[in-house]
């Protein structure tokens, strides 16, 4: 167990290094972006299986399934961000032509149906795998994961989040 927590570590440290990499560069922006959306999902998917407390056979189950899914998200989202990063370029210029921003309003309609339903593969194959128990961790999971690791990009970034006042 700590031989994990200390990957997770590590892989989170690796990602942070690579967000901080990508503000002090150019060219290399987007491949850093990339290697940090990876690694983000790779210990996405290492939490996972600690805090569902997987058995050999569920995580076999779920792990090729895991890992194939965030690949095709991660394509996925880094075609939507260039098709958004077009999209705010052709309406910083106006005169937009009607029919590229349909065809760019499309394409990002297509990518962001294309995730929820990746989304919704992995649900109903956990659905299928996990117990009651599980599923609850599940979610509470993903929520804390999601928060956290927008939490620890901030910290990198240099964004303080507000402290929070108990009435």
């Amino acid at each position: 167990m700590k031989r994990h927590a200390l990957i997770g570590t590590l892989v989170l440290g690796l990602a942070l290094g690579t967000l901080a990499a990508a503000q002090a560069g150019g060219q290399g922006a987007l491949q850093a972006q990339t290697r940090l959306r990876e690694r983000i999902g790779d210990l996405y998917i290492l939490r996972l299986t600690r805090a569902l407390e997987l058995t050999e056979e569920q995580t076999a189950r779920i792990y090729p399934l895991l890992v194939r899914v965030e690949k095709d998200k991660a394509g996925l989202q880094r075609q939507l961000g260039l098709d958004m990063r077009e999209l705010r370029a052709e309406l910083a210029d106006p005169p937009a032509g009607e029919g590229r921003l349909l065809g760019l309003v499309a394409g990002i309609r297509k990518a962001r149906q294309a995730i929820r339903q990746l989304d919704d593969e992995v649900e109903a194959v956990l659905d299928g795998v996990l117990t009651p128990l599980q599923k609850a961790r599940y979610l509470v999971f993903t929520v804390e994961f999601l928060r956290s690791v927008g939490e620890n990009l901030d910290r990198a970034r240099g964004i303080r989040a507000p402290l929070k006042r108990n009435p």
